[in-house]
């Protein structure tokens, strides 16, 4: 389908419906006149966006809906007469109304009284039968009102806001539930932002009474010649809805008072105390109609008032001159200042159906001029302008294993983020499309798109990069001591100086974390703020940063690089993760955070989980636990803590609590020996990235196995079941990642499996030794390989459609992986030769899968019969708030009230 400026539309045919011109873009498609050539007339085609036509839910609700639509009768509301589709794309086929729009009438000027309000009554007859029918229009603007030559009124698209509502139902129309068409979901910010009634601005159910409040609107904007509510942006309009009351001054003096009434209580920001039913507000506007002393006539055409204003006119008009002259200098004098914007606050509910997704990064991110959210959620993006109807999945921002670190570019049309699949950075545009990949890069410890155009990003221990958004080789501009983590890169203004956090090893490492500036010159570190994490420079001298859950703001000289006053704390309870605090803030003032658990990740549950998929939990407090791993013997299980970075031992058996067995520095990836008697992990306690290797009763001080380079990171994965061999996933200077072996006999470390511009990783020895699994992405995805051991070139694809995180049955006869949290097996042979079946989808599903190149969050046990894996928390006692964006519109006007610059 063409573009509205295309003309090439004029004279196609689709069905039996021919072209004659377009009309103009509606709220929800293009649209354009049309013939109906079956029976002869004029009609108004309107085309539905293309994400609609592929969400088959989207369109079974949409026909189940049009059937109620399709029943309205009305001579004031616009017909719906049907949905069809032609070629893939779904269009509305609706009366065409000629005449203006009464946003076009109201740009010619004043409407009189009595015109406006024989208008409202034509508009107040048309809610009314609709709502009759329980159908609510919920986009009550002027913009969907045609006034007809003949001087009637038709009100446009009615009910498309909730037809159009894209919360997952059941596609099947033989199986759709009963209407109800008086409710809608919980979360969306819907309408246009100046007629939306407070509940909609605040994401709650729109009702009858929201239509109410719309038509308030409208009746005022033609009484008082303008919006009641205004703003210079869409934050400013919707917290004018929220919290401003219309300026009611501005109404015709000679207007009615029963009008004036009817509007007051129209424009009730609480529902409970707006007028219930728009029937008894036409009965108001009816009557004031009626009302012989109406007052409908301007008062300065009565003629005796006439003649004394000619009189008093001269006197009247030096009076106002000299009183002029003496505001004047009064204003001069005093000069007092604008108010503030208001500050609104509410709450954006995801969609049913939707979770956020690997909350130990960026989770949600606002555009730079406030007008959008993207968040992660389901391991995909989504975005959230908020004046559409719903959160859009972003087309070509999906991958297996999920993604990281959304974030906006400095004119919002594009995002980049990290993507777990292939573990590189990549970038698209705002409406989706081909992901553009800018370079190889670990997970991110925090990312920023900057007004240069190149983005920089944490590499934690290897500092901190940058790299063109247009792609290219990263360039590290920061580098660390190896038993530091780099995270939150920022530039400050001017471009000479960085921003950003630095944590060390220890308990709590990102409540005791500094907040540090580097001059990008000459290399000098300053410290600016000592514990805190994830700080932010805001334009007008202000630092926010995280530190235990609580958003705080200091002032902040960026020429001098210093902080000129104490901290003032200004949000609580803000969710963390991996260095990450999940808010944002645009450069119009708005703010957006995640509330929830704070820590290194969001606490987990350990569960015993059988075949069948049914789980029981080990009994243990819920946690920040990382990486199970079950002992050959199935009697002990070892597991890391990400907010202490310890490594724990727990007995199976439930007859002792965990004990503590690693201690000094940051430890981590616990993995065991075939003979259950030794604990192999990652550790930075000799100030680098190394394996060690300790007795798992704890006996005897830990051995140190492999030395590791600057930058470089090393965790091991699988021991040998006959050779003191360990397969460990390494990186390398350029980025990528590897399987290596390392042989704890002669302890060397050499290369396995490498390939370049690509990763390899989760290298995992079959039972009897003969064989190795991994994961690779060298085919843009990461998929399940087998491959003899020793190597001999021979090399097995097992999936095709992606796979991570590879373990086998004990008995060697089958292969599990992971896909988008659900568990997958693959019956496998390699006896007298290698075959293998199609992999097959198990009972389990909605544990926490690993990230990327990130280890395994899940282990088999020896017998085969279950695995023990890592849960989030019972959902369904999970506060609201564990699926909300909390959105404050003009924030930063809050935070100059609380923290002036001096």
């Amino acid at each position: 389908m063409q573009g509205l400026g295309d003309n090439a539309m004029i004279g196609k045919r689709f069905a039996h419906y021919e072209i004659e011109g377009a009309l103009g873009a509606g709220g929800m498609g293009e649209v354009y006149q049309a013939r109906d050539t079956r029976l002869g007339r004029s009609v108004a085609v309107k085309v539905l966006p293309e994400r609609f036509a592929r969400d088959e839910e989207r369109v079974a609700r949409f026909q189940r809906e049009a059937k109620v639509l399709a029943s309205l009768n009305h001579p004031n509301i616009a017909a719906l007469y049907g949905l069809e589709e032609f070629e893939g794309r779904h269009f509305l086929i609706m009366e065409l109304v000629d005449g203006e729009t009464l946003t076009e009438r109201l740009a010619k000027g004043a409407i009189p009284i009595e015109e406006a309000l024989r208008y409202a009554l034509q508009i107040a007859e048309a809610l009314e039968a609709a709502h009759e029918k329980s159908i609510v229009h919920r986009d009550l603007k002027p913009a969907n009102i045609k006034i007809t030559p003949a001087g009637k009124l038709k009100v446009l698209d009615f009910g498309l806001a909730k037809a159009m509502e894209g919360a997952p139902v059941d596609a099947a129309l033989s199986n759709s539930p009963t209407l109800s068409l008086a409710a809608t979901q919980s979360g969306m910010i819907l309408g246009t932002a100046a007629y939306m009634s407070p509940e909609q601005a605040n994401g709650f159910s729109a009702d009858a009474r929201s239509d109410v409040f719309s038509f308030g609107c409208v009746l005022y904007e033609m009484l008082a010649r303008r919006q009641a509510f205004q703003g210079r942006t869409l934050s400013e309009t919707l917290a004018s809805v929220l919290a401003r009351e219309p300026d009611f001054k501005l109404l015709p003096a000679a207007l009615h008072p029963t009008v004036r009434h009817v509007l007051l209580r129209c424009l009730e920001k609480n529902p409970q105390r707006r007028w219930q039913a728009v029937g008894d507000v036409r009965v108001e506007i009816d009557t004031a109609l009626a009302d012989p002393d109406g007052l409908l006539v301007d008062v300065s055409s009565a003629p005796r008032e006439a003649k004394f204003w000619k009189r008093v006119a001269p006197v009247v008009a030096a009076t106002a001159i000299v009183f002029s002259l003496i505001a004047g200098f009064a204003g001069w004098r005093l000069r007092p200042s604008l108010s503030p914007p208001v500050v609104a606050r509410f709450a954006f509910t995801l969609p049913e159906g939707q979770q956020f997704t690997n909350p130990g990064r960026q989770l949600a991110s606002i555009s730079p001029d406030g007008s959008q959210i993207v968040y992660v959620a389901n391991l995909r993006l989504f975005r959230k302008p908020m004046r559409e109807l719903d959160s859009i999945s972003i087309p070509g921002a999906e991958t297996t294993g999920g993604i990281l670190n959304p974030v906006f570019s400095p004119d919002g049309q594009s995002l980049a983020f990290w993507s777990a699949g292939d573990s590189t950075i990549k970038r698209i545009a705002i409406s989706g499309g081909a992901a553009v990949t800018v370079c190889q890069a670990s997970a991110p410890f925090g990312m920023h798109w900057e007004t240069d155009d190149t983005i920089l990003f944490g590499q934690g221990a290897a500092g901190i990069m940058r790299v063109p958004a247009s792609g290219g080789t990263p360039s590290r501009i920061v580098m660390v001591d190896a038993s530091e983590i780099a995270f939150g890169p920022q530039l400050l203004p001017g471009g000479k100086a960085l921003l950003f956090t630095l944590a060390k090893p220890g308990q709590n490492i990102w409540n005791t974390a500094k907040i540090v500036v580097q001059s990008l010159n000459d290399g000098k570190r300053t410290t600016i703020i000592e514990g805190g994490h994830d700080a932010r420079y805001l334009p007008g001298g202000y630092l926010t940063y995280v530190l235990n859950g609580n958003l705080l703001a200091v002032r902040f000289d960026a020429d001098r690089l210093q902080k000129t006053g104490g901290p003032t704390a200004l949000v609580e309870g803000v969710r963390t993760g991996v260095g990450t605090a999940h808010y944002s803030i645009s450069n119009t003032g708005s703010l957006i955070y995640v509330s929830g658990q704070t820590g290194a990740s969001v606490q987990y549950q350990l569960a015993r989980v059988d075949r069948n998929g049914s789980a029981k939990p080990l009994g243990l407090p819920l946690g920040q636990y990382h990486i199970p791993r079950v002992s050959p013997n199935g009697k002990q299980l070892a597991v890391s803590m990400n907010d202490e970075d310890i490594v724990f031992v727990y007995d199976l058996s439930g007859a002792s609590s965990m004990r503590r067995l690693t201690f000094g520095g940051r430890n981590t990836d616990p993995m065991w020996s075939t003979d259950s008697e030794r604990i192999f992990f990652k550790s930075d306690r000799d100030k680098d990235q190394a394996v060690f290797g300790q007795r798992a009763d704890g006996a005897g001080a830990a051995e140190r196995l492999t030395t590791g380079a600057p930058g470089m990171q090393q965790f091991p994965v699988s021991w040998h079941p006959h050779q003191q061999l360990l397969t460990l996933t390494q990186n390398s200077n350029t980025g990528d990642w590897g399987i290596w072996l390392f042989s704890t006999q002669d302890k060397k470390n050499s290369v396995l499996i490498d390939l370049p511009g690509s990763v390899q990783t989760h290298g995992q020895f079959s039972p009897d030794g003969r064989w190795i699994a991994y994961m690779s992405n060298e085919s843009s995805r990461f998929e399940i390989f087998v491959q003899p051991f020793p190597l001999t070139g021979a090399k097995y694809q097992i999936t095709r459609d992606g796979g991570e995180d590879p373990i086998w049955s004990p008995d060697g006869k089958e292969l599990f992986f992971v896909k988008n949290r659900r568990l997958f097996s693959v019956a496998i042979h390699t006896e007298p030769s290698v075959s293998f079946g199609n992999p097959t989808g198990t009972a389990i599903n909605g544990f926490i899968q690993g990230l990327g190149n990130g280890p395994r969050q899940y282990d088999i046990m020896p017998d085969g019969k279950g695995f023990v894996m890592l849960f989030p928390p019972d959902q369904t006692n999970a506060p609201a708030s564990a699926t909300q964006i909390q959105v404050v519109l003009n924030w930063l006007s809050e935070l100059e009230q609380r923290i002036p610059v001096k």
